[in-house]
């Protein structure tokens, strides 16, 4: 139904700054500053580690942990 979450059933909510304009600010934002520092780290030296950020908040704080050293 229009208005409620599929999975929950939950009424869902728009944030004041859930915006078109906000949208296009936040990309622009990634694209002038984001993604150059990337490509920098892409080409650099450096060690990297990636973390897949799309999961419980406690697995990536364990991974991040387990990434820096914090888990010897």
């Amino acid at each position: 139904a229009d208005g409620v979450c599929d999975r929950c059933g939950h009424e869902l909510t728009q944030r004041k700054d859930d915006t078109p304009e906000t949208v296009r600010r936040r990309l622009e934002v990634y694209r002038e500053q984001t993604a150059p520092l990337i490509d920098w780290y892409d080409r650099s030296r450096a060690e990297q580690r990636m973390i897949e950020a799309d999961r419980d908040v406690d697995a990536i704080y364990a991974d991040f942990r387990a990434a820096v050293g914090l888990d010897r």
